[in-house]
């Protein structure tokens, strides 16, 4: 059996993150398809908070990780 490094948890505040990256960009892609600029700008928007929560969690675990 091979050694496999140690699973990470991931934070709650990640997983939120990527559930508004998901939900933002199905947003994004029916605001487009049905030519509704707001409901795209505002999927826009949830994708880009996604994007900073999850990154800014993964980071601030990783920094507890090495600790």
């Amino acid at each position: 059996m091979a050694l496999s490094k140690p699973k990470i948890r991931m934070p709650g505040a990640a997983r939120a993150g990527i559930g508004l990256l998901i939900v933002g960009g199905l947003t994004v892609g029916l605001g487009s398809y049905y030519d509704r600029g707001a409901v795209a700008f505002f999927g826009l928007a949830m994708v880009t908070g996604g994007f900073i929560l999850y990154m800014v969690s993964s980071i601030i675990a990783k920094k507890r990780l090495q600790k």
